[in-house]
C-alpha cells in the first residue's frame, strides 16, 4: 500500500510571521513605554531644577528689590547731607561776613621804606586823615584797629609800592559813611568792601559771567558789585532790574531772561 507524500501547512509560515509582528508590537509598546518613562523623569528633573531656579530668581529680584530701596534712601540721605553741608556753608559764610561788615580794605597806601615799617597806630592815624580829607568827622577811636594783607604790588601810575590795609571801624554808620564818600580821595586810592573769600569768589565769577554773556549778545548795561551790607548784587539798568545773588546759577538766571 503506497502511503501519500506529506504537504508543508501552508498557515504554519503565516503564523511566525503573525507572532513575529506581535513581538514586535509588543516591543514597541515596551519601548515607547520605557523611553516615555524616561522622558517623563528628565522632564520631572528639569521642571524641579526650573523651580529651583525660578525660586532662586524670585529671591535675588526680592534682595535686588530691597537693595534698590537701599541705594535709593541713601541717595536721599545723601541729598539731604549735602542740603545741609551747603546750608551750613551759607550760614557759616553769613556770619563771617558779618563779622567783617565792619571793616574797609584800602589799596594804594604805600609801604615804607626798607629800614621803616608802619605801625598799625601809624596806619590808624593815616587812615583817619583820609577820612578827614573826605569830609568824615569822627574821633580816632572809631577805628577799632588796621593792619596789612597780602602781597606787594606797584601801585598803577607812579609805580610805588604798595600793599592792601584792612580797617575794622567799631561803628557801622561811620564806616559806611567813608566808604561813599571814597570818590573824593586822591585816585591812587581804592576802598572795597571787606568780602569774604567765598564772596569775593563770587564776585569775581559774576564779572567773569557777565564779560562770557557779552560775547554772544549786549549786556553793557549789566554789571555786579558788593553793596555796604557786602551782599552781591546784579543789576541790568536797561530793563531797570536787580537782584542779589548767592550763587553762579543766580547770575546766570539774571542773565538769561
Amino acid at each position: 500500500m503506497n502511503t501519500p507524500p506529506r504537504t508543508r501547512s501552508a498557515s504554519k509560515p503565516d503564523d511566525i510571521i503573525v507572532e513575529i509582528s506581535k513581538k514586535i508590537e509588543e516591543l514597541k509598546i515596551e519601548v515607547k513605554a520605557e523611553i516615555a518613562s524616561e522622558i517623563n523623569k528628565l522632564i520631572d528633573s528639569q521642571q524641579e531644577l526650573i523651580t529651583k531656579l525660578n525660586n532662586t530668581v524670585i529671591q535675588q529680584e526680592s534682595t535686588i528689590a530691597v537693595l534698590q530701596k537701599s541705594v535709593e534712601k541713601l541717595k536721599k540721605d545723601n541729598e539731604n547731607l549735602r542740603a545741609s553741608a551747603s546750608n551750613l556753608d551759607k550760614k557759616i559764610n553769613s556770619l563771617e561776613q558779618y563779622g567783617q561788615r565792619q571793616s574797609i580794605r584800602i589799596h594804594g597806601i604805600e609801604v615804607p621804606g626798607k629800614n621803616e615799617r608802619d605801625t598799625p597806630d601809624q596806619l590808624i592815624k593815616n587812615v583817619h586823615k583820609m577820612m578827614s580829607d573826605v569830609g568824615v568827622n569822627a574821633p580816632i577811636h572809631v577805628i577799632d584797629r588796621a593792619h596789612r594783607i597780602g602781597p606787594r604790588y606797584e601801585r598803577y601810575g607812579d609805580k610805588k609800592m604798595c600793599q592792601a590795609v584792612i580797617v575794622k571801624f567799631n561803628n557801622f554808620s561811620i564806616r559806611t559813611d567813608f566808604y561813599r564818600k571814597r570818590r573824593k580821595l586822591d585816585k591812587k586810592y581804592k576802598l572795597r568792601i571787606d568780602l569774604t573769600k567765598e564772596n569775593y569768589s563770587l564776585l569775581k565769577d559774576a564779572m567773569q559771567c557777565i564779560y562770557d554773556d557779552s560775547l554772544t549778545k549786549e549786556v553793557d548795561d549789566v554789571y555786579v558789585f558788593a553793596d555796604i551790607n557786602c551782599r552781591i548784587k546784579i543789576v541790568d539798568s536797561s530793563r531797570e532790574e536787580e537782584q542779589f545773588v548767592e550763587s553762579i546759577d543766580d547770575v546766570k538766571n539774571f542773565l538769561a531772561h
